[in-house]
């Protein structure tokens, strides 16, 4: 940086040139130009800064807030000023570089004429005034002959050694010798000089002498030598005055001020005659000013921070003294006109200037403790606060004193004391007192006044007994009176406080006026019992007159009454004064006598309380009232007993009254007779009073609010499994928690035990006609179930061959109905009942006719197909459709009866269960309406083949032959429609009037043999085998309900209107777009149906006016049905090209006629494909450039959909080639789990062309039979969908195969591995050009390293064959270079996907 300089008019002016790296050397012979570096003065500037940033800290704190913020805001507009000019400087400096060389070579050049002007002037003023007369000197014979002869020069003159030459340093010795004699030399000075007393502490020690004055000044002293005459010499001053509450830890006294007052105490010592005694009276002088000083700031910011009003400088005189005045009561604004003043004043002793500070009191402090006399006499702490605290605090002592001796006048006895720590008057109110009971009186040291302060007092009273005492002392002696009864009170509520009372000073009631309750003492306490609100204890409090803290209590029993329901006002009805003995009721706890009805007065009951445990500190135990807690304890256990029988005299229950158990310490209340239920059958009700025994009702628990009802029942009409249960004679415990908000034994209690015996009588009736039907029950239902508990409250019925399932059944009184509960036993614990799906409809059947056997013959009939249903994959499903995103549930559960159970197959196919008995079921297309067979549920679609699928699983005795499989998509004969259409006529009428006498709920009728049509209509040979939706069977102990009255089962989700599917969340079957069998022209679904449509979409065909084959159930068996639903292989399909997705036939049925449906909606959509018309039902026919494919159920079993390609001419394929490609579809296509976008890529392959499409039915082959390429490493896999594991191209799902110019596919290899451990797999992207035929990998961004690495393997393996191998014109180069990639791939050892 170029040097700069201050010119005279005060701004900067760089010197040299421009700025450049390095320093530049000033032309030869240049004068040197003063000037500083640019980098200096910034240094100068930044100390400055710093140096007053520095001063500001030390001297703000000592400022006032306005004055620090004055001095912050001037010092911060300097510094800005200073750093603006600094930056105007750099900025043009560093743009100055021409001027800056103009400039330099005009003073250069300038510089060397001055030189050239002054040479010449010198050289003539030489030759015309000092050359004039000058001569040459002598020559220096002496000093050349020393040189030539001896080589020296010795005749240097000797001021040169003297001053240039330093002396040798004495050694240590030689110091330590002078300090000792330094040190004989002042101790001698000491003796013979006149010293001050005060500077007795002094040390002597290195040639110095330190005198110190404690909380003043400390000083060090030597002399220069040891003449009596030398004076002393000052080496250091050190003042000790320190402010440890204001001072901020910093030294009160500036350095130059000590400086200062050094040199004044060096002139006093070096002029006066006594140097030493001078000496201290200066420096003393000048430390009891400063004292002064530094008390006189305390007082100014205990003013302004702490104490405000409550002191006042009243004078202060710098150097002389301070008056301050502290609890004035004018100022306090406690009284008016002439008032006492205390005065403390600090002066310093004018007669005797050696002394410390002195302090006065005005008016003069009282002969009280001589420890507090002596702390109020003396400032040596100086702190101002302290002082005035030992001040005022030896003042509260002598008021305190004056008190005591108020109350020592007054009572003799008095045991008050007084404490010194805190100034504080402690006086017992109630004796035996504990500490804190009792009152203590306070001097508060700001104000000099009393301040009363007694624990739980409400602070208003402590504000008047304050003021009172402040203005007249004896007007204590009334306040501790009132105190008395007070602190009386409050010992009586504290006793009773853990236990269910509340306490109240005033009972208002009607007449108390002409009761005798309005007589009663005036200090008084009313104490309610919670949990009987109706009676109170009364509690007087009389004065002892011989003892001042003592009081007598008195207590009573009060029973009082509502006039106007519950917010009318109370009256009093009886007061009876309890026995005065009360000490030896508590004493002994044996004494008590029985209640009785109607008792006036409680003075004995069950075992008195325990006593209360021995505080730790002395007169605590006097806070604790025995006899009342006793008393209160005995009411509230005994006075239940009154309540609940009083109760069921009210509700006409017959009892005994209360009656004494055991040795006298508990109670019961007997019922002779409990009333009947209504509801129930009179023969119930009978029997029901026949097995009753005995009812007790009793209190249990410690908080008196649980209530035990027993019942003791004979003769139990069901016998259980549980060894319990097989006495003669049952208990019933009958459990109840009194409401907080009701009394105890009040009318809830009363109405929740008869709500119980309601409930045990629903269900002893239900129970009672369950034994009346046990003979006759079935043998199958005997071995079924069996009964495993009944304990009169709920029943208990396991069932299942190994018992292992179980529902529990008992009434609710809250609803009034029967709730049913299913669980598992057992083994089975822990597992779920099967029943659960139809748990709500098994309970409002019952509801409806609570029939026992009924309910057991509906869970046997049932059981085995829930047990089947409840196999079906409900869990909702990713990548089923196009959304693949969108997760759908497989099978939907809609259970519509008890015996009615809907399954919804992807919210499209509906399948309708019907359970029959003798272990057989009924099962029909669901998408059929119920009530006109030839009308279709909104969002439903019909499944063709269903009839011909169910079939296939009928057994040959429950059905005598089978429908033929052309009779499942066509209309019956004319003959069966019409047999059919008048049973259904018939059935309807005979089973509505059967329906309504069931109480029109649609739910099982009685357990009845129902009316048997067949006996009055003949079916028709025709229809022998299809069976009709309702009673076929004689011996079902049920029907089912007509289809015209589905639709009255509460809670059922069948209700005439859209379908199930369309109200469980997560479906959407009722969108007319996607599921009406009309179709939407904007909807991809449009011209889709189960028939095969032509190119020219016309209209879907109307259905006939006739019931479809699939719409009348078809008969299985459970064998069957557990067959049809349980998870299974594919049948007639080799084990190793199965997939590893198992599903049950029906769902690999209904998935097949999705995806048939499906192939309709994509050979409409897709260009390189046609339709082609077939006649045959069921079977789609479409063709390509070079195939003609046919696409059907395959006819053996239903389950799986089959593709057969032929070609349209001859061509190069060959009969295994079309074998591939039709096994290819059959397993890994249409299979499951029933892809959408699976069948989507299939059918975009087979519009390649011909060399494209056999080279990947050659892959195809290698998937399908891997045991037939044994030189290749790695088995392949042709994804037709993008796999989760695949590059970051498309969501996963979407479909995997994109034929254009250019064909994009992916293949999944997997290393084979012969050692049993996890396989290597990756996803290889391949693209072909259809133009050039080169084959390589697709160029796509990876995510993981080791991903990456195996791609970069891929890759070079397919350039590299592609360079050895040029494709040929016409030639697919897909399945060599697979089969390359398949035998030479090797991936490092690390390399994991």
């Amino acid at each position: 940086m170029a040097p700069v300089q201050i010119g005279s008019d005060g701004p900067l002016v760089p010197l040299g040139g421009p700025v450049v790296s390095g320093p530049q050397p000033p032309p030869p012979g240049t004068p040197a130009t003063q000037g500083v570096k640019l980098s200096l003065l910034i240094e100068f500037l930044l100390q400055r800064t710093y140096h007053e940033i520095t001063l500001l800290a030390e001297l703000l704190p000592r400022k006032t807030d306005m004055e620090r913020k004055i001095e912050i805001v001037q010092f911060a507009s300097r510094t800005r000023q200073l750093f603006v000019r600094l930056l105007a400087l750099v900025k043009w400096a560093s743009n100055a570089g021409k001027v800056e060389k103009c400039a330099m070579i005009s003073s250069f050049l300038d510089q060397q004429a001055i030189l050239f002007v002054d040479t010449a002037d010198r050289l003539a003023l030489l030759a015309r005034d000092a050359l004039v007369h000058a001569r040459l000197p002598s020559f220096a014979i002496p000093f050349a002959i020393d040189v030539l002869t001896t080589g020296s020069y010795p005749r240097l003159p000797t001021c040169i050694r003297d001053k240039i030459i330093p002396p040798d340093p004495i050694t240590k010795t030689e110091k330590q010798t002078t300090l000792n004699q330094l040190n004989q030399i002042l101790r001698h000075r000491l003796v013979t000089t006149d010293l001050p007393p005060q500077l007795a502490n002094l040390t002597v020690a290195n040639g110095r002498v330190k005198f110190r004055v404690e909380g003043e000044f400390e000083a060090t002293l030597t002399v220069m030598g040891d003449d009596p005459d030398i004076p002393w010499r000052l080496l250091k001053l050190e003042i000790l005055v320190e402010d440890k509450e204001t001072g901020d830890g910093r030294a009160l006294v500036h350095s130059l001020q000590v400086n200062f007052i050094h040199e004044l105490v060096q002139a006093r010592l070096c002029a006066d005659e006594k140097p030493l005694q001078d000496m201290y009276n200066c420096l003393h002088s000048f430390c009891l000013s400063l004292q002064l000083e530094v008390l006189h700031s305390q007082t100014l910011m205990l003013i302004r921070e702490r104490w405000g009003d409550l002191v006042q400088e009243e004078k202060y005189v710098p150097a002389k003294y301070l008056t301050l005045s502290v609890w004035n009561q004018q100022v306090l604004g406690r009284k008016t006109g002439t008032a006492s003043v205390h005065k403390v004043t600090i002066k310093i002793d004018e007669s005797d200037g050696s002394k410390p500070l002195q302090i006065s009191h005005e008016p003069a402090l009282p002969a009280c403790d001589s420890k507090l006399m002596e702390r109020a006499m003396k400032i040596d702490h100086l702190s101002v606060e302290k002082l005035l605290i030992d001040s005022v605090h030896a003042r509260a002592h002598q008021k305190l004193q004056e008190l005591k001796a108020i109350l020592k006048t007054s009572n003799p006895s008095d045991n008050s004391f007084i404490e010194t720590a805190l100034p504080t008057l402690v006086v017992p109110i109630l004796e035996p007192c504990g500490r804190s009971e009792c009152l203590h009186i306070f001097v508060d040291l700001h104000s000099g006044m009393f301040q009363p302060m007694l624990y739980g007092l409400d602070q208003s009273m402590l504000d008047d007994i304050e003021k009172t005492i402040n203005d007249d002392m004896k007007r204590i002696l009334s306040w501790l009176q009132q105190l008395k009864f007070w602190l009386g009170e409050q010992r009586c509520r504290q006793s009773v406080k853990h236990l269910p009372t509340v306490c109240s000073d005033i009972l208002h009631l009607s007449n108390s006026a002409s009761h005798p309750v309005g007589n009663l003492s005036k200090h008084k306490l009313f104490i309610k019992l919670t949990r009987l609100p109706q009676y109170y204890i009364v509690v007087e409090m009389l004065e002892v007159p011989s003892s001042p803290t003592a009081l007598q209590y008195k207590y009573s029993f009060l029973s009082v009454s509502q006039l106007e329901g519950e917010d009318g006002p109370m009256c009093a009805q009886l007061l009876q004064l309890f026995k005065p003995n009360l000490e030896h009721l508590v004493q002994d706890p044996t004494t008590g006598r029985e209640a009785r009805p109607g008792t006036k007065r409680k003075n004995a009951g069950d075992q008195g309380e325990p006593e209360p445990k021995k505080p730790k500190r002395s007169g605590e135990m006097c806070a604790f009232n025995k006899e009342l807690a006793h008393l209160v304890a005995m009411c509230d256990t005994n006075m239940p007993f009154i309540g609940l029988r009083a109760e069921l005299s009210n509700m006409a229950i017959p009892n005994e009254g209360v009656q004494v158990e055991g040795d006298g310490s508990s109670h019961a209340i007997r019922l002779l007779k409990i009333p009947s239920c209504r509801d129930v059958g009179e023969d119930t009700r009978r029997a029901l009073e026949r097995s009753l025994l005995d009812s007790t009702i009793r209190l249990q628990g410690r908080n008196n609010r649980t209530w035990v009802a027993e019942l003791v029942l004979a003769n139990c009409p069901l016998s259980s499994t549980n060894s319990k249960e097989q006495a003669s004679t049952r208990h019933v415990y009958l459990t109840y928690e009194n409401p907080l908000s009701e009394p105890v034994g009040g009318r809830k209690v009363v109405e929740m035990f008869l709500n119980d015996w309601k409930a045990i009588s629903q269900l002893y009736q239900c129970v009672l006609n369950f034994s009346c039907t046990l003979p006759e029950m079935p043998p199958y239902l005997s071995q079924f179930s069996e009964v495993r508990l009944y304990n009169y409250r709920k029943l208990v019925l396991c069932y299942g061959t190994t018992k292992g399932s179980s529902v529990t059944i008992q009434w609710n009184s809250n609803t009034q109905r029967f709730h049913l509960a299913l669980g598992t036993v057992g083994p089975n614990s822990g597992c779920s009942n099967c029943h659960n799906i139809i748990l709500h409809q098994l309970q409002e059947m019952f509801n409806k006719n609570p029939n026992v056997m009924q309910l057991l013959q509906v869970l046997y009939d049932t059981q085995a197909p829930l047990n089947a249903i409840n196999k079906l994959p409900t869990v909702p499903m990713l990548g089923l459709t196009q959304r693949t995103n969108t997760a759908y549930q497989c099978f939907s559960i809609l259970p519509q009866s008890p015996t009615h159970i809907r399954l919804a197959f992807r919210n499209m196919y509906c399948i309708d269960i019907y359970c029959r008995s003798r272990g057989v079921v009924a099962i029909r297309d669901g998408a059929y309406s119920l009530f006109d067979n030839t009308k279709i549920v909104e969002g439903f679609y019909p499944a063709p083949g269903l009839k011909t699928f169910l079939n296939m699983f009928v057994d040959s005795s429950q059905d005598a032959r089978r429908r033929s499989v052309n009779e499942d998509d066509n209309p019956p004969s004319p003959v069966g429609v019409d047999v059919m259409d008048s049973l259904m006529n018939q059935l309807q009428a005979t089973q509505q009037p059967q329906a309504m006498r069931g109480g029109g709920g649609g739910v099982y009728p009685p357990l009845t043999s129902p009316p048997n049509y067949h006996a009055n209509v003949t079916p028709s040979p025709s229809m022998m085998p299809t069976q009709s939706p309702g009673p076929l069977d004689p011996s079902s102990p049920y029907t089912m309900v007509s289809p015209s009255h589905r639709g009255q089962w509460p809670g059922s989700p069948q209700v005439s209107g859209p379908s199930p599917g369309a109200r469980i969340p997560g479906m959407s079957p009722g969108n007319p777009s996607l599921h009406s069998p009309i179709p939407d022209p904007n909807s991809p679904r449009a011209g889709s149906s189960s028939q095969v449509m032509p190119t020219s979409m016309p209209p879907p065909r109307k259905l006939p006016q006739r019931p479809w084959a699939a719409s009348i159930p078809t008969i299985l068996s459970h064998n069957a049905l557990h067959v049809l639903l349980l998870p299974s292989p594919t049948p007639c399909m080799v084990p190793g090209l199965a997939g590893s997705y198992l599903c049950s036939p029906l769902e690999r049925f209904l998935g097949s006629v999705i995806m048939r449906r499906h192939l309709q909606r994509i050979i409409q959509q897709e260009a390189t494909l046609s339709i082609v018309n077939s006649n045959e039902p069921g079977v789609i026919m479409f063709k390509t450039d070079v195939l003609k494919c046919r696409v059907a159920l395959n006819p053996k079993n239903y389950q799986t959909l089959q593709l057969k390609v032929t070609p349209e001419n001859a061509g190069p394929w060959s009969q295994e080639e079309l074998q591939v490609l039709e096994r290819f579809f059959e397993t890994r296509v249409a299979g499951p789990p029933f892809k959408f976008n699976t069948l989507s890529a299939f059918t975009k392959l087979l519009g390649a062309p011909t060399n494209v499409l056999r080279d990947c039915v050659r892959i195809m082959k290698l998937e399908l039979f891997p045991d037939q390429a044994g030189q290749l490493k790695w088995n392949v896999q042709f994804c037709l969908t993008i796999p989760p594991s695949a590059p970051p191209i498309a969501p996963p799902g979407t479909i995997a195969v994109v034929l254009k110019a250019k064909m994009l596919f992916f293949l999944q290899l997997t290393q084979r591995i012969p050692v049993p451990q996890d396989p290597v797999s990756i996803i290889v992207p391949i693209v072909y050009d259809m133009a050039t035929g080169l084959t390589q990998q697709a160029d796509i961004p990876r995510q993981h390293s080791s991903s990456g690495a195996a791609a970069l393997l891929v890759s070079n393996i397919l350039k590299r064959f592609n360079e050895l191998h040029p494709a040929r014109q016409g030639e697919c180069t897909i399945f060599a270079s697979v089969q390359e990639l398949m035998a030479s791939l090797m991936l490092p050892p690390s390399t994991r996907q």
